[in-house]
């Protein structure tokens, strides 16, 4: 059951990367589209971090695969994610992978008042979860939380804004 996740993604990733229309459940999503240079900080030591974003539409606009790369040293953590929507349980899913080995599993209700909340299954331990907040046109902020002593701290918060066509 552990091979799931990464099946998932996988089979997310192998579709064309051409452009085709959006499916409904994922018109919310579209403006997320492109390349995000991204600037935060750890709360608990103050430290920085510094990452490069990329989404896109994939699967004939029925997925959207998100890349996270880690660019400030020593930049070891890079991530893909394949977000799908479950039509039968009216949620989306999302499988990530990561550069230390990780497969973790998330489900969301969707964008909500300009947010868009990704909770861990059962089995992620400690529980996490990641809140995508809407700042203004072309930024975005990220936060990535987990749960300690019973309730949720901030483990990084990225502030992201687009990246022009010219960079």
């Amino acid at each position: 059951m552990r091979l799931a996740p990464f099946v998932c993604a996988i089979g997310l990733m192998s579709g064309g990367a051409m452009a085709s229309p959006i499916d409904a459940a994922f018109r919310d999503f579209a403006a997320l589209q492109g390349e995000w240079t991204c600037h935060g900080v750890f709360p608990a030591s103050g430290k920085t971090i510094d990452s490069n974003v990329r989404f896109a539409l994939d699967l004939d606009g029925k997925a959207l695969v998100k890349h996270h790369d880690d660019t400030s040293a020593p930049a070891l953590y890079h991530a893909l994610e394949a977000w799908g929507f479950d039509a039968k349980n009216q949620r989306y899913n999302a499988t990530i992978l990561d550069s230390f080995g990780g497969a973790r599993l998330f489900s969301s209700a969707g964008w909500a008042d300009g947010r868009l909340v990704w909770s861990s299954a059962a089995d992620v331990k400690p529980a996490q979860r990641f809140t995508y907040v809407r700042e203004g046109q072309d930024g975005l902020r990220i936060d990535w939380e987990l749960e300690r002593d019973g309730a949720f701290v901030i483990g990084d918060t990225l502030h992201c804004s687009r990246r022009s066509s010219s960079q």
